[in-house]
């Protein structure tokens, strides 16, 4: 099970139970002035001084210079297996960090406080670390589990509209691959209704739960699990040339892999008309012009085994499955 907490204080415990040589809290220099509050409260929780790193902002953060730099920062501070590294920040800070603790000195105990909504129901969650490599995203990294999972809800009460986007992408994803209940709060609420505090934390819970489900199931990525990229071969073939977000990206990849499914016979068109009026209610507009797939990202694509992919179809709301499909079928359905 994971060890997911749902306040900063739960920091305390951790810190009590460990007992680390060191702690290394790693954030992005745009956001450490932002979050001072944050940064103030986990030191006042902690005998132990909390050492700060800076590293860039955004999918910059997961650059090799960025990691070869935090490695040695590492070093500078004197890390060691003993110590706790903290990732404060979104999905490219718990994606870096978790692959910089994963091989530094074989392994440091890390801790992923998921700053977005993207990252608190997705990124920050199952292990996954990695950065990008030569223009393709997530190239390089490990399965390797934080020791815990901190999220604060006040993280989500400065999130611009956009940020918010982003996580309902995966949110709706959640839905689409496992459980209808999520799609039906959605569609009832507008967005500014769904940013409550009470509606979000149940969405929040409710994609955890999903996310949790496949992760026990396929905790390293071998088959079912890979349902849980249902939308992103096309939008990891999209997000880095395009500079999209990577909500906008998985939304826009769900919708044309919702188009793939009715191609192959393995999906109703009723699932993307659901899709679209979902958008359509949160006043979301998908941005398609002019975007071409980039078939060099498919093809480093992980779920590529010999020449076929494992792609995920939805057959109906709340049930996919994984269909083998040949790359030379899938680039001739996409054309």
């Amino acid at each position: 099970m994971l060890n997911i907490n749902y306040s900063l204080k739960s920091l305390k415990i951790i810190v009590e139970k460990v007992k680390p040589s060191k702690i290394v809290l790693v954030s992005s220099n745009n956001l450490i002035p932002k979050l001072n509050w944050a940064i103030t409260e986990l030191k006042e929780l902690t005998p132990v001084e909390i050492k700060i790193i800076q590293v860039p902002d955004g999918e910059v953060a997961k650059e090799w210079g960025v990691l070869k730099e935090l490695l040695s920062d590492f070093i500078e501070v004197g890390l060691n297996r003993k110590s706790i590294v903290i990732a404060l920040g979104g999905g490219s800070i718990t994606d870096l960090v978790g692959f910089a603790s994963s091989i530094y000195q074989r392994g440091v105990p890390y801790i992923n406080i998921p700053t977005t909504l993207l990252a608190q129901i997705d990124s920050s969650i199952g292990g996954k670390t990695a950065i990008n490599f030569l223009d393709y995203k997530n190239q390089i990294g490990s399965f390797y589990n934080p020791i815990a999972i901190i999220i604060d809800s006040r993280f989500l009460e400065t999130l611009t509209e956009r940020q918010i986007i982003d996580g309902f992408a995966e949110i709706i994803k959640y839905g689409l691959i496992k459980d209808p209940s999520i799609l039906e709060i959605i569609k009832s609420c507008n967005l500014a209704a769904l940013r409550e505090e009470s509606v979000m934390e149940g969405l929040i819970s409710k994609s955890i739960k999903v996310k949790e489900y496949f992760i026990e199931k396929d905790p390293y990525d071998l088959n079912i699990r890979q349902i849980l990229n249902f939308g992103h071969t096309i939008a990891h073939s999209l997000e880095l040339k395009y500079n999209l977000s990577h909500g906008e990206a998985v939304l826009i990849g769900m919708m044309e892999e919702l188009k793939l499914g009715e191609q192959l016979g393995e999906a109703s068109p009723e699932i993307k008309n659901y899709l679209g009026v979902l958008l359509k209610n949160l006043n979301i507009t998908l941005n398609k012009k002019q975007l071409k797939v980039d078939w060099k990202s498919i093809l480093h694509d992980k779920k590529i085994s010999g020449k076929e992919i494992n792609l995920p179809v939805v057959k109906k709301l709340g049930e996919a499955k994984l269909i083998k499909v040949r790359l030379d079928k899938l680039i001739s359905l996409i054309k």
